[in-house]
C-alpha cells in the first residue's frame, strides 16, 4: 500500500510519504528512500560586519 509520492523539486525524484521498515529490514542493511538531506538550497554570502571598536566613558 503507497500513501501517496512527494515529488523532490531539487533533486527531480519521486519518493514514497510512507515507508514501513522493520528491524529486520533495518539489521539487513534497508535505508529510508528520501532526498539528500544538504545541497537542495543555496548557500546565503557571508556579510562581515566593519570592526567596532569598544567606546570609551569619560568617567571624570
Amino acid at each position: 500500500m503507497i500513501a501517496g509520492r512527494y515529488h523532490s523539486p531539487g533533486w527531480g525524484q519521486d519518493y514514497p510519504k510512507v515507508q514501513i521498515l522493520t528491524i529486520e529490514d533495518l539489521l539487513h542493511g534497508a535505508e529510508i528512500k528520501m532526498p539528500p538531506p544538504h545541497g537542495t538550497f543555496k548557500q546565503a554570502q557571508r556579510v562581515r560586519q566593519a570592526e567596532v571598536g569598544q567606546a570609551a566613558f569619560d568617567l571624570e
